[in-house]
């Protein structure tokens, strides 16, 4: 889920996971210049903390409804000199004794805004935008094998993560990926998140796509998998620092659970990013997942798991259906 841009929107990873919903992975391409003709039709949710906004509306002679998802960017410090310059305009909100508050116009070119767009978007791709509800619940084994994972083999796979093999395929994104190794037991492919902009390593989330497909989540985990997941450490961290120059030692290289989508990836986000993607509930360190294997093989198939989910998910009204309490109350 949910999670989001270092400097970073709660909405910013949505569009691009949730494209494949109950259609043909492929969504129509926009080829947009402008937003002319576009009729905003309502706000789905907003941020003050990360700055960001999602609307929905309709494109003018097209069918079907738009999400668009808008974020401020991070600064670019190499863009600051002519930012700060005779081209900024200021206009003083208070001042008091030293201190004074304005509100600063940089010139056009640095005003830009990172614009996320999903056509069409159906309701279940508004759903994920709307300002969140979210509830802490603790998942047994049973409760995984008779609810969670029947909704994921029914609602989470085939279509619903054609975006995902397009990139393993190589249909779609190839001039994104940074690293691939292609053995088909114990390779991926490591690309940039779209939440992170690529301007600055503090900010830095990167995505590994293992490219076995019979490995939904954490769940399936277990002691044959350990060179899949050494080599994800390893390789990953080695290209990343190849990459863009950032250590081991300053990446948090984790798995969610409940992931996002339902086919076996990794994050890794720079330490000093404000990621809220590692939160209890959500993240599992990688490094421990494989202690808890090597200690007990069969670790993720016997251990209760919290997660956090949105009171709106499909999957929370499974649980709800089954009688399983899912009260939602908000995240501090």
């Amino acid at each position: 889920p949910e999670d989001t841009r270092r400097g970073r929107s709660r909405f910013g990873g949505w569009s691009r996971h949730w494209m494949g919903e109950k259609r043909k992975s492929d969504a129509m391409d926009l080829s947009l210049t402008s937003l002319d003709g576009f009729k905003l039709e309502r706000v789905l949710g907003r941020s003050a903390l990360y700055k960001s906004v999602a609307v929905v509306g309709t494109f003018e002679g097209r069918e079907g409804r738009a999400v668009l998802s808008m974020q401020r960017r991070p600064f670019d410090e190499g863009a600051l000199p002519e930012m700060l310059s005779a081209g900024a305009s200021l206009s003083r909100d208070f001042q008091n004794a030293e201190y004074g508050i304005y509100s600063m116009l940089p010139p056009e070119k640095h005003n830009a805004l990172k614009c996320d767009i999903t056509y069409p978007a159906t309701e279940k791709h508004m759903a994920k935008f709307v300002d969140p509800r979210f509830l802490l619940l603790q998942e047994t084994p049973e409760m995984y094998k008779t609810i969670t994972w029947p909704y994921v083999q029914r609602e989470e796979l085939g279509d619903r993560i054609g975006w995902v093999h397009n990139i393993l395929d190589k249909k779609k994104e190839t001039e994104r990926i940074i690293f691939e190794d292609p053995d088909p037991q114990t390779g991926f492919v490591l690309l940039p998140d779209m939440k992170w902009d690529q301007a600055n390593a503090d900010d830095l989330y990167c995505l590994a796509i293992v490219h076995r497909r019979d490995l939904p989540s954490l769940r399936a985990l277990g002691a044959e998998h350990l060179p899949l997941l050494k080599n994800l450490f390893e390789k990953g961290c080695g290209a990343i620092l190849e990459k863009y120059g950032v250590p081991r030692s300053q990446l948090r290289v984790y798995l969610h659970y409940q992931p996002t989508f339902y086919h076996l990836h990794v994050h890794f986000t720079a330490v000093n990013s404000s990621d809220g993607g590692c939160s209890i509930g959500k993240a599992h360190n990688l490094l421990d997942v494989m202690e808890n294997i090597r200690l007990l093989p069969s670790y993720y198939q016997d251990v209760n798991l919290q997660c956090i989910l949105r009171d709106s998910l499909g999957l929370t009204k499974e649980f709800e259906k089954a009688g399983v309490d899912t009260a939602p109350a908000p995240l501090p």
